[in-house]
Formats: structure tokens, C-alpha cells, sequence
């Protein structure tokens, strides 16, 4: 069902949350009348996969280099880029290795998962897609990983106009260069706008880009959905209420 309604940021869940400084502490929520541009997390918003993330990088870095990573760390990094989580993993956990020294192993072990088994895709994301509007993805993910979960998930890139990911952005989220080089690029401003996230990293960058931010809950691993302007609990229901909304 959806809904929509104004919420509270504490200062403690940002400070805990982000190494950057919130633009906003308290807001309220946004709900465009008139969309024309569609933007998209990729992780636990089209394809369930962050769970696969915890376990496989969670094992890692703990049977490679005895790092442990508790779960409340792991809700922390959750949404995070991964170039996020190397610098955060540096900074609060003195982690002296660099993602390029991982990363290698990491993608492989990933790669071989995708090869035995094939990743749930969020119900009615097909519909979305088709709608006549500009949409893209922006994603902490890799290029490689993207790439290797639209062929395991059968979808193609060339399914959206933009495919943005870690390597395109200095910063990733919270921080909000992602979203602001996607509404350049779809030539749309930010209350023309929608953006679909399941992590507060995600949503936090997307209302810093001043963009409002729909949840969905059907894949994803935390629930963030106090965080958002409007919540839905599949692609389908939200597909009606979007397309009622493009200009």
C-alpha cells in the first residue's frame, strides 16, 4: 500500500551512518506531481542481492585477513559504495588493505556464485522500465558486477538510458554526485524526479541531490522505509501511481 509522510532524521543516526557532514537534519517529505525522469538503486531494489554481498565479503575479509565485521557494521556500510566501504573500513577499523588488493578475489567469488544460481528481480520492474520517461541506474556497485548480474538476471544494460556506477563517481552515497550527474544527463530537475532506494545511504543522497525517493520493500535486506517520501511494496503497485505522475 502506498503511503507517504513526513519524517525526523536524528543526529545520531547520521553521524553514525555518514562521514560526511548532513546537509538536513529534519525534512519534509516530497512527492512529485509531475515526473520526468526515473532513477533506480540496483541492489536490493531490482535485484536481491545485498544478502549475497554480507555473506560473501563478510567471509572474505574474515577468512583472508581475520577481520571480523559485526552486524551492526555491516547495517552501517549497507548502501554504501564500496569504495565507501574500503575508506570506512580504513578509517574505523585500521583495514590496510586497498579495494584493488581485494577486490580481485572478491568479484571471482561473487562471479562464481552468479554462475550456480540465479538472483530474484523485483515483480513489476519489467512495467516500470517500459514507461515512456528517461531512467536510469546509479549504483555503488562495480561496472563488473553490474554487468555480471544483468546477464545472470537476463536484463539489458541498454534497458535504461544511463548505467551509473563506483567507478563514475568520486564520491559515492551518501554523498550525492550519483544522482545529480544522472538528472544531468537525463536533462530533468530534481522535483521532476524520482528515485527508487532501499538503503539510508541511498535516500540520504538522493534528498541531498533534493530529489524525492520512493521505497520498496519486496527485496530489500533492511528496512529503510521510514526514510522515504513514498513506500511501496512491489514495482507493480508503484507502477500505476508513477505512471499517473509522468509529464
Amino acid at each position: 500500500m502506498y503511503h507517504s509522510r513526513h519524517f525526523f532524521y536524528s543526529a545520531g543516526w547520521l553521524a553514525r551512518l555518514c562521514p560526511y557532514p548532513p546537509l538536513l537534519y529534519t525534512r519534509r517529505a516530497m512527492e512529485p506531481q509531475s515526473i520526468r525522469a526515473i532513477i533506480y538503486d540496483f541492489d536490493d531494489t531490482i535485484v536481491e542481492s545485498e544478502r549475497i554481498n554480507d555473506a560473501l565479503f563478510s567471509d572474505l575479509l574474515l577468512n583472508e585477513y581475520a577481520l571480523a565485521l559485526r552486524p551492526e557494521e555491516l547495517d552501517i556500510l549497507y548502501g554504501f559504495s564500496w569504495s565507501g566501504v574500503f575508506d570506512w573500513l580504513a578509517r574505523n577499523r585500521g583495514f590496510g588493505k586497498s579495494m584493488e588488493e581485494v577486490w580481485g578475489t572478491f568479484l571471482r567469488r561473487k562471479r562464481d556464485y552468479l554462475s550456480a544460481n540465479r538472483l530474484r528481480v523485483a515483480r513489476g520492474i519489467d512495467r516500470m522500465l517500459a514507461l515512456p520517461v528517461p531512467q536510469a541506474i546509479v549504483s555503488g556497485s562495480t561496472r563488473a558486477e553490474v554487468d555480471a548480474i544483468l546477464d545472470n538476471i537476463g536484463m539489458k544494460a541498454d534497458s535504461v538510458d544511463l548505467i551509473l556506477t563506483d567507478e563514475d563517481c568520486v564520491k559515492g552515497k551518501p554523498d550525492p554526485e550519483g544522482f545529480l550527474k544522472a538528472l544531468d544527463a537525463l536533462k530533468a530537475s530534481p522535483d521532476q524526479a524520482l528515485v527508487f532506494e532501499d538503503s539510508p545511504a541511498g535516500i540520504e543522497a538522493a534528498h541531498r541531490a533534493g530529489i524525492p525517493v520512493a521505497f520498496v520493500a519486496e527485496l530489500a535486506s533492511r528496512n529503510s522505509a521510514q526514510l522515504a517520501d513514498m513506500r511501496f511494496s512491489t514495482f507493480e503497485e508503484a507502477w500505476p501511481w508513477v505512471k499517473s505522475r509522468l509529464s
